[in-house]
């Protein structure tokens, strides 16, 4: 990949959407009102083969829309994401007909016409969606485990420990960075 196919593509969607949203942010927070819905894709969410430009762009706004919910709560400005699979010019020849006439852009204005009314609660959601189907997306963390901040914490114990650090029994559903910290923190074994 080329740096310019990097950077136009960082251009388009990533500071596209920081200019878009810089623009209104001003007026959204004097008028104490604010509705905005970020365009992330499955390609952000999961990864596609051959689109790490786009891929990253897009998970990018997924962080961007996450923090601009935290700043914009106090201002009722909500702000949530979508990463919907739908029928666009970059995939019409990939997917085929029968596929593509399913996936209209028609099929997920719903969601954003309601994240953007005024009765909607919701901020710093994300929703995957296409062709009449509506889902939200969350993360999920392990409960992992502590090996310490001294010479106990080597390759060798996350490797021998490797089941536990990836054992999804019993989730945690972090929705701040700090969650994760705080786990640190409040671990028995934990000196800090």
């Amino acid at each position: 990949m080329r740096d310019e196919d990097w950077d136009i593509i960082f251009k388009v969607h990533m500071r596209g959407a920081y200019k878009v949203t810089h623009a209104a942010w001003k007026y959204m927070r004097d008028q104490n009102y604010g509705r905005i819905v970020m365009t992330s894709s499955p390609a952000g969410v999961y990864g596609n083969f051959g689109q790490t430009n786009y891929s990253a762009a897009k998970i990018g706004l997924l962080g961007f829309a996450k923090t601009l919910a935290l700043e914009g709560s106090s201002k009722n400005i909500h702000v949530n994401t979508i990463a919907p699979v739908s029928a666009s010019r970059m995939t019409e020849n990939v997917l085929p007909p029968e596929v593509f006439d399913k996936l209209k852009p028609e099929a997920i204005s719903s969601m954003v016409t309601y994240l953007c009314h005024e009765s909607c609660e919701e901020t710093g959601g994300l929703f995957e969606l296409g062709g009449g189907w509506f889902s939200a997306l969350r993360w999920q963390r392990t409960q992992g485990v502590f090996l310490g901040m001294d010479k106990a914490s080597t390759p060798e114990a996350v490797r021998d420990n490797w089941s536990k650090i990836n054992d999804f029994t019993d989730p945690v559903y972090p929705s701040t960075s700090g969650e994760g910290i705080q786990a640190v923190i409040a671990h028995p074994q934990s000196k800090l």
